[in-house]
């Protein structure tokens, strides 16, 4: 073994490869840890690429086609735009028929956008990977536009690393199964169609490009559904609230196209949502419980699900309950199959360090009407991660967990968070101020992003600067729905835009903005591409 004053023997180029192989936290310290490496890393370009790639929270797999003054130009250039918020100009337009899209429901997903309908059950999607930024603004056509004409509800997965689209639809009651279906062992069955993204065509990666799944319940009105996709998995969730149903968990290696049911439980007992931590771990929302609840998928023969650990969401007053959860976040994409966007950029988005935002909905009646008062909040899944880690299915009350590690806002403030981008997540204004519009508001919950900007705050202000930095806490007051007050100390960076837009939703990667507009019979989707 080489000892550590050998080490110092070796030739600069060979240092240089070994140090390349740490991560950046340790890159720094090499540099201080004694003259002859101080010398080392300053003279490498590489090295000085991977540390600012560190500090600027990306993740750089180092392929061909960009060399490294290059790849610290772009970085540098595309942390200031996103920073600074200088939002380009238009580069293409889509325009579409509220006829059909009303409402929309938009993501992007790896340089596609993807739009979904309920109600006709209806999907398209668009690369819009290579668009060109060069004006005039492009008119483009929403692709791919496919029709589901069976079924009943239907729910959407998308794994882009595969070119996988997975639509989960109810059908109707298994034929010959007789009325009184009490005592029978399914009634709903659920078609499961696993399509190419690209061309809308059965999926050459999966034995059963469609096929069946039989529940234990047999009313459609009260069932509600969720799917996500992560590597070789998807999870399917229905729930229920009918006392006679069930809620199910599903696990399909859509490849294979075996189906295993993980759980079975009460009805109402979880939100129609589900969420990838990792490849193996879920995240559901207890209904009654009203917590996060972290789960294990274990990987024996058959498939199982083991509980983790119960995070306790803040205590309700009495009698209320919340009638509605969302949660938004990017899909989990193994490290094996993470690809890059576009040749615009030769790194993305540290994947480790992705937020997902939860809304939690409460109805109240004011004045004779009805309506949903909102409240979301964001967390990091490496946060959620660190509690699954520790198992042993235990409870954690809401004040020993989620104060630090959570950032709650209050809907009536005005502004709702949009679905999140790797680590940084929109706010949409709930009134669009007529003739003006409102400007774009980003917050950036990546934690190397936080320092860095904290750090540069310790020095001169610059000017144009519009990135604000928040550390302090926020709370939110207890009042008809909440018991007590919701403190939380999530720091992030957050920039607002010079320039006023009209939208009334807003979706983000690493590359782009696209603002959704709706009018009364057409709606536009606006591409502005940061780099």
């Amino acid at each position: 073994m080489l000892s550590a004053s050998g080490l110092l023997t070796l030739s600069p180029e060979l240092l240089v490869q070994i140090i390349s192989y740490l991560s950046f936290k340790d890159i720094i310290s090499c540099e201080a840890s004694c003259r002859h490496l101080h010398g080392v890393v300053r003279s490498s370009v590489l090295l000085k690429y991977l540390k600012e790639a560190g500090r600027t929270g990306v993740y750089d797999p180092l392929d061909a086609g960009f060399t490294f003054p290059e790849r610290l130009e772009r970085l540098r250039l595309w942390q200031k735009n996103w920073e600074n918020l200088d939002i380009p100009d238009t580069s293409a337009r889509i325009t579409f028929d509220l006829d059909i899209w009303s409402p929309l429901i938009g993501s992007l997903h790896n340089g596609h956008l993807i739009v979904t309908d309920a109600d006709p059950a209806v999907y398209a999607s668009s690369d819009i990977s290579s668009l060109p930024g060069a004006r005039p603004i492009r008119s483009i056509e929403l692709g791919n536009l496919t029709l589901v004409t069976e079924g009943l509800l239907h729910v959407f997965a998308f794994a882009d690393e595969y070119d996988l689209v997975a639509i989960v639809s109810t059908g109707k009651i298994a034929e010959g199964l007789p009325y009184d279906i009490y005592s029978q062992p399914s009634a709903i069955v659920l078609t499961v169609r696993l399509l190419t993204l690209s061309e809308s065509t059965a999926h050459p990666l999966a034995e059963t490009p469609q096929f069946d799944i039989f529940l234990k319940s047999r009313f459609l009105l009260w069932c509600t559904l969720d799917a996500q996709v992560a590597g070789d998995s998807l999870v399917i969730l229905t729930c229920h609230d009918r006392s006679c149903e069930f809620d199910e968990i599903h696990l399909v290696y859509w490849k294979e196209g075996t189906t295993h049911c993980l759980r079975r439980s009460p009805p109402s007992t979880y939100f129609p949502q589900v969420a990838f931590l990792s490849e193996d771990t879920l995240v559901l929302v207890q209904k009654e419980g009203n917590a996060l609840e972290l789960c294990q998928i274990t990987r024996k023969d058959p498939p199982g699900l083991d509980t983790l650990c119960v995070l306790v969401l803040p205590a309700l007053q009495q009698g209320i309950s919340c009638v509605m959860v969302e949660c938004q976040g990017d899909q989990i994409v193994a490290s094996r199959d993470l690809l890059m966007r576009t040749r615009r950029l030769p790194f993305i988005s540290d994947p480790n360090a992705t937020v997902l935002c939860f809304t939690l909905g409460f109805r109240q009646v004011v004045g004779g009407f009805d309506y949903l008062r909102s409240v979301s909040f964001w967390v990091r899944r490496s946060s959620l991660c660190e509690y699954a880690n520790r198992g042993g299915n235990r409870e954690h009350p809401w004040d020993t967990w989620g104060p630090s590690v959570t950032r709650w806002t209050d809907w009536e403030h005005g502004l709702a968070p949009c679905r999140p981008g790797g680590s940084r997540s929109a706010l949409f204004p709930l009134l669009i101020e007529v003739g003006t519009g409102n400007p774009i508001v980003i917050r950036d919950f990546h934690p190397e992003r936080v320092r860095r900007a904290l750090a540069r705050d310790k020095g001169p202000s610059l000017d144009g600067d519009r990135l604000k930095v928040v550390t302090e806490s926020s709370k939110i007051e207890k009042g008809d729905e909440f018991l007590n007050d919701i403190v939380s100390s999530l720091p992030y960076c957050e920039a607002t835009s010079e320039k006023r837009y009209g939208y009334h939703e807003i979706l983000i990667d690493d590359e782009r903005i696209v603002g959704i507009t709706r009018g009364d019979e057409k709606g536009t989707i606006d591409i502005h591409l940061m780099i």
